[in-house]
């Protein structure tokens, strides 16, 4: 019979049937270890029973996950594709081999395409474009684009939401969340990653990626940030032909970034050195001046124009910081630009989960300030952003430091925009642009004017808190004399203390049980006390027996006892350095 813990996974058998074929796959690849933890008795139930082939054994647990998400499909791939830009998560050797991971995806077909615009849109797509591309531009685990003209001859591409996806995405992350947890129960190598952590930002960043209308609203207010760029040519959005389904954007015909990385010929119809300064720019001013910005700024989603001018694509993965994080930030290079180590770590600290070193403070410093020699004294050509940031997350990852997610997609995009812009440019001295946002930002640190309108805004509720005090005051000292002020007293991890007691005397007592079994059944063996077989007392040789088992029963359970308390002990000094 299928047992799974209630609630987890549903009993419907399109579920059943993926998770069988998930832990089908997990074996074939080596992760016999997790199927089992998963479930123990999956195999009576399994229609085949997968091995590893020889090849597979031969390489590494990194590769082997890898090809494992390769196996089980978009969802899982995605999952590997955003779990390879944290290494402060999952290690360096892993974030590695999930980066090479692809999408292979066949494209749906025009009968569905057609049902979905109809459905979304409530017409044939001939009654809505002038033109549409049958065959799509790209095809993806979510969705597909293709290309369209509407009526007035502007030319759009229409990304459609893939049939079922919704659906199919439900059942994995479900299927997700309960490995996920059996996963932290296996042991306490595998509960230090936080492996349902991980899959809860990746469900919610993946519901969101379901919506078009938040892509749409990103798209907008990417937009309205950068109408006075002239160098940035930004999509509009057609929001009268989108929906949650649907997304209708404005086309861009230029050369992609990646496009020029590999064609010596296309990049010579741009100026690369300014290029890649605009590019730069453009992303310090989404972080440090608007707050929001993109936060998957690859070569595949940077397109170059005539002109030089550059555009962004894909507006599905955006970040956002608020002010007093891009405060954090730019004291830190401020900080490491003067050499001020101990500041530069306090507020370093500010951009982690827990904010404060579970290790030796010392000697964090000391890593430190050489993270900071190493960088401070080279040329300004050489100085690069990307290489401290990497360092400082590798530092963070090497004291068990969890950096804010938010702020993590704001260190991978000024990362990636400054690696591009060097492939551009390679002379290209990143800390002179960072210099201007520094100083911005730390004059408006000094602007008295937003401190002033939040006084002026919360106002009329400080006037009334205000008024109200003395009455409040009156009424605590007025029931302080009539002794109707009581003290209440709260204790912190004392049911631990009476858990623990109670386990003691339950074992104690079980003890005294089974030493009496014994003492009696010694004393009837001694007595020789009828029945006999042969010369021996049955009696009392029957009370030894279940003497033995009871005390091999007790032995069990305490073990069992014993590895819970250890891995609730673990979760809980977990959960203090967090």
């Amino acid at each position: 019979m299928f047992l799974l813990t209630p609630g987890e996974i549903s009993r419907d058998y399109r579920t059943l049937k993926r998770f069988l074929k998930i832990l089908e796959i997990m074996t074939r690849f080596g992760f016999q270890d997790i199927a089992d933890a998963a479930w123990p008795n999956w195999r009576r139930r399994a229609k085949k029973r997968e091995e590893p082939e020889e090849a597979v054994i031969r390489r590494s647990r990194p590769e082997r996950l890898r090809l494992l998400f390769e196996a089980l499909g978009p969802t899982f791939v995605k999952l590997g594709q955003i779990l390879s830009t944290r290494p402060d998560l999952i290690t360096a050797p892993y974030a590695d081999e999930l980066a090479k991971l692809t999408e292979h995806v066949t494209p749906f077909s025009e009968k569905e395409m057609r049902g979905i615009i109809h459905a979304e849109l409530g017409r044939e797509p001939e009654e809505i474009f002038r033109s549409f591309e049958k065959t799509p531009l790209a095809a993806a685990s979510i969705g597909q684009v293709h290309g369209a003209v509407l009526k007035d001859g502007t030319a759009v591409v229409v990304k459609i939401q893939r049939p079922g996806a919704r659906e199919t995405i439900d059942v994995d992350l479900d299927i997700m969340f309960y490995l996920a947890r059996k996963l932290e129960e296996l042991d306490a190598v595998f509960a230090r990653y936080e492996p349902v952590r991980i899959v809860d930002e990746f469900a919610y960043s993946l519901r969101r990626e379901l919506n078009y209308q938040i892509e749409a609203a990103n798209l907008l207010r990417f937009r309205k940030n950068m109408e006075d760029d002239d160098t940035l040519v930004v999509p509009r959005v057609f929001l009268d032909l989108s929906t949650t389904r649907v997304l209708t954007m404005e086309r861009i015909y230029g050369d992609s970034a990646a496009l020029l990385l590999t064609d010596e010929k296309i990049r010579e119809k741009y100026d690369l050195k300014l290029v890649a300064e605009r590019g730069v720019n453009s992303l310090l001013k989404q972080i440090f001046v608007d707050g929001f910005f993109h936060a998957d700024p690859h070569p595949g989603n940077i397109f170059l124009l005539d002109g030089n001018r550059i555009s962004f694509i894909d507006f599905g993965m955006m970040g956002r910081i608020n002010d007093e994080e891009r405060q954090y930030f730019v004291r830190i290079i401020d900080y490491m630009l003067r050499g001020e180590i101990e500041r530069m770590t306090d507020v370093a600290l500010h951009l982690t989960i827990s904010g404060r070193v579970s290790g030796n403070r010392d000697r964090f410093n000391r890593d430190v300030a050489d993270l900071v020699d190493e960088n401070i004294n080279l040329p300004l050509e050489k100085l690069s952003v990307a290489h401290i940031l990497e360092e400082l997350l590798e530092l963070f990852n090497r004291y068990k430091l969890a950096l804010k997610p938010n702020l993590y997609m704001m260190f991978k995009a000024l990362i990636s925009i400054e690696h591009l812009g060097r492939s551009f440019y390679p002379d290209l001295r990143i800390i002179e642009m960072v210099k201007p946002f520094i100083q911005r930002l730390k004059l408006h640190s000094y602007d008295p004017r937003p401190m002033l309108t939040h006084f002026l805004d919360t106002f009329g509720d400080n006037m009334k808190a205000l008024n109200a005090l003395p009455m409040a005051l009156q009424d605590i000292l007025a029931n302080m004399r009539s002794g109707k002020i009581t003290l209440r007293v709260e204790h912190h991890r004392l049911d631990d203390l009476e858990e623990t007691v109670f386990i003691t005397g339950e074992r104690l007592s079980r003890s005294l049980l089974v030493a009496a079994l014994l003492m009696a059944s010694g004393l009837v063996v001694v007595a020789r006390i009828p029945p006999f077989i042969g010369e021996i007392p049955l009696i009392g040789m029957g009370g030894f027996l279940i003497s033995g088992l009871l005390s091999v029963l007790i032995l069990l359970d305490d073990h069992r006892q014993r590895k819970k308390f250890l891995r609730e002990r673990e979760k809980r000094r977990q959960s203090r350095n967090h």
